[in-house]
């Protein structure tokens, strides 16, 4: 290893492919050049064989290493730092099965002679994992396994793609949050490892280096994840304002930044060549109709192109590619059909729609699927050949053919009523049944009889009749209530008096005159 690409003073282990397939460290080397390997875990550091990547034995050791391969490029080992083994060994592992030539591999690639592999000089190169410091990384308590499957977007300056659990000290108390992760180079060459922690919901209220969003602003982050447009953002408060495009992390729920000057927008897109009004735009934060870019091929498919609505995403620090308002709408269309294709095979059930079940036999009748769908979708639909559920026939009776009550299967439109609650068979088209029961509801109300517990009531107060238990109230005017047919308590102590007052007084003794004394 080279160098400037590691810290001095940290020793170096080499990793190559075992027996199994998988990597394994490497802890010596036998007298014929094979190696000597045992499995990337913290219980084995101690056999590590561990190398000094400024001293001979590094030399030394590649040279007796390397005199058994014919190709000098590269002859199977990797390099890296003996306080990350636990950490890049499974990263590494992953993508060599996946992809030997992968370049992210190429930091810790060693040739022939003892050094690792330059790397080719282009804009998007991965960082040195080797440089990163791990024994801060260990304060998080972030797990090997979270790294692994994290590293790859880190190496290449994204943050991992989900989020991880992390150990945080709060005003003196460790507790455990989650949250992505990211690599910043330090301007001494080191590598440190950035968290971006989750929160429960984006703040809009609450200024963004110094910018207070508006209501059009906080419009596009929900609808979109990005502003849409330049903001003046003043990282430090009080200083130099910085146009930056902003967006919205939608996996922690916080705002990202990412200065125009560090923004970079190509000329083409995916072999789709974009013109400088395209290119202003999208440096504007904009979204931009891009057409005829190379889709993606997958194993089977024939290579074609594609039209996306392209935005920059300064959280991403990538492009967000999207559907059109018309694609969006033709994939619902393509999938509802789908869907529905995928179904025919299989048999039609019940389905509760509002209120009402519908179901997919009617009248002993198997409905199509156009049918049950019209049906649920409140239609009505005209079914043929229905008939009547018949009572059970005593064991012995004669078996006859069950149909309506004149003898005959019978044809019917078959629609759900919400007023009755279910679904109806009728002879008419259900606007006609409408049309017929609203008439007679409107002639019923002009002949509405009283019902049996307001006949009492209508007796007495409409027509002035009485009997023994309403007489009392018809005495004083009082109208009898709806549903009455007996005096209430109050009515009752009304008529016990009005009796009291109106019975003649008890003659008194020795001052009566008798008839014949006049």
């Amino acid at each position: 290893m080279m160098a400037e690409q590691i810290k001095k003073d940290e020793p170096l282990v080499l990793l190559s492919i075992g027996a199994d397939g998988n990597l394994k460290v490497v802890s010596g080397m036998n007298k014929d050049g094979t190696l000597n390997t045992v499995n990337p875990t913290k219980e084995n550091s101690d056999k590590f064989f561990e190398i000094n990547s400024n001293g001979n034995p590094l030399e030394n050791f590649m040279q007796k290493f390397s005199g058994q391969y014919e190709t000098p490029s590269h002859i199977g080992l990797y390099a890296i730092m003996a306080s990350a083994v636990d950490k890049i060994s499974g990263f590494l592992d992953k993508i060599i099965k996946v992809n030997p030539d992968d370049k992210v591999l190429d930091p810790y690639k060693v040739k022939p002679e003892g050094e690792a592999q330059e790397q080719a000089q282009g804009k998007y190169q991965p960082l040195d994992l080797n440089k990163v410091d791990w024994k801060e990384a260990e304060k998080l308590g972030i797990s090997a396994d979270d790294f692994r499957d994290a590293l790859k977007a880190m190496a290449y300056g994204h943050k991992s793609p989900g989020l991880v659990d992390i150990k945080a000290n709060i005003d003196g108390e460790e507790i455990s949050v989650k949250a992505r992760l990211s690599l910043e180079q330090q301007p001494d060459g080191s590598i440190k490892i950035q968290t971006h922690p989750y929160q429960q919901q984006p703040d809009f209220d609450k200024p963004f280096m110094g910018v207070k969003f508006t209501d059009e602003d906080i419009k596009q982050f929900q609808q979109t994840g990005n502003g849409g447009r330049v903001f003046d953002l003043e990282p430090v408060p009080g200083g130099e304002k910085v146009p930056s495009l902003v967006s919205l992390d939608k996996l922690t729920n916080r705002f990202e930044a990412m200065p125009l000057s560090e923004i970079n927008i190509p000329q083409t897109l995916k072999n789709a060549p974009l013109s400088e009004e395209q290119q202003g735009k999208l440096k504007a934060g904009e979204g931009v109709l891009v057409e005829g870019m190379d889709k993606k091929v997958k194993p089977g498919e024939e290579p074609s192109k594609i039209d996306r609505i392209i935005q920059y995403n300064a959280a991403n620090r990538n492009f967000d590619f999207r559907f059109t308002p018309e694609q969006r709408e033709q994939h619902r269309q393509d999938r509802a059909a789908k869907q529905e294709q995928s179904g025919e095979d299989k048999p039609l059930k019940a389905r509760k729609v509002g209120d009402i079940w519908v179901r997919p036999i009617q009248g002993g009748v198997e409905l199509s699927r156009e049918q049950f769908k019209q049906l649920c979708d409140g239609k009505p639909v005209w079914v043929e050949g229905m008939q009547k559920p018949q009572p059970k026939q005593q064991e012995g009776a004669k078996q006859v053919e069950a149909t309506d009550k004149k003898g005959q299967k019978y044809n019917a439109w078959v629609w759900p009523d919400p007023e009755k609650g279910h679904v109806r068979h009728t002879s008419k088209h259900p606007d006609q049944i409408r049309a017929i029961e609203a008439k007679q509801a409107a002639k019923e109300g002009q002949n509405v009889k009283p019902a049996a517990g307001h006949k009492t009531q209508v007796a007495v107060n409409n027509d002035g009749k009485t009997n023994e238990a309403t007489k009392h109230a018809q005495g004083k005017g009082e109208a009898l209530k709806s549903g009455q047919t007996n005096p209430t308590a109050k009515q009752d102590e009304k008529k016990k008096a009005q009796e009291q007052k109106q019975s003649p007084a008890a003659p008194k003794k020795g001052k009566s005159k008798g008839v014949g004394g006049l």
